[in-house]
């Protein structure tokens, strides 16, 4: 059995020291057969020829929920191939008011901002007790405030760009949105500063839980966060979304959070 990978069109074929080229460089080097693990780097039409070709058995993809229509229609013409989408999601973090401020703030950093926000599995949706929301929005408005940006290949570098100009631009068309619905901004809401992608990290507070903040995924460094009063709440709140790629329970109790979980 092998396996044909197409990484996405924006990675850097002519940098083979990195991603999947260098990962078939070495399965190589590890005494993989040639043609095992094959890698096919351009654009995302290559997937025109790559689908409905009869060698392929199954198609999977990690990307967007209009890119994943596209390749599950195309995979059904092509004799209801086998396909399994990993999409995007507007993933959620519910804190119960046994963290302290400092956990809950440090739990939204690493749930929601490690790798620029990058991340599949990040959190774009914070729900924090009605009673905590003050000192809470307080904690990570100072603790965002003083990231500064660098190049991600730096070790000292605390905070890195957004991966392609589109994505920049999607996400300063987020914060354009987000003041013309009326949401407002406890920290961030701009660039920085200087040459390259670099967003500032964001969070905003949604005017309601229908604006496109709360709503729609961004994937970059913006996070929205809203307040429960009862676990009831938290639960619907967190489960009213139509993606349902992760979520997560932030508590001390053990009993509590297996009994909160669907």
């Amino acid at each position: 059995m092998s396996q044909t990978h197409k990484p996405s069109g924006n990675t850097p074929a002519q940098q083979q020291n990195i991603g999947l080229l260098r990962v078939a460089e070495l399965g190589k080097e590890a005494g993989l057969p040639d043609g095992v693990l094959n890698v096919i780097n351009g654009p995302g039409k290559l997937g025109d020829h790559i689908i409905p070709d009869k060698r392929i058995a199954k198609v999977s993809l990690t990307g967007s929920v209009r890119t994943g229509h596209i390749i599950a229609d195309e995979a059904m013409k092509a004799n209801l191939k086998h396909v399994t989408l990993e999409l995007g999601g507007k993933n959620a973090a519910g804190f119960l008011p046994d963290m302290s401020v400092e956990e809950i703030v440090d739990g939204m950093f690493e749930a929601g901002f490690m790798h620029t926000g990058q991340i599949c599995a990040s959190a774009e949706r914070f729900l924090v007790h009605s009673s905590q929301i003050d000192e809470v929005e307080a904690a990570i408005k100072a603790r965002l405030e003083g990231i500064e940006a660098g190049d991600p290949m730096d070790e000292n570098a605390q905070f890195g760009p957004v991966a392609t100009e589109d994505q920049y631009k999607k996400v300063i068309e987020a914060f354009e949105t987000a003041v013309k619905e009326g949401d407002r901004f406890v920290v961030g809401g701009e660039t920085y500063d200087r040459a390259g992608f670099f967003v500032k990290p964001t969070v905003i507070r949604p005017k309601s839980l229908q604006s496109t903040s709360w709503r729609e995924e961004v994937f970059g460094p913006v996070a929205t966060l809203a307040t429960y009063e009862t676990e009831e709440e938290l639960v619907r709140e967190m489960n009213d979304t139509p993606y349902g790629l992760t979520a997560s329970g932030w508590t001390h109790d053990l009993s509590k959070a297996l009994r909160l979980v669907p």
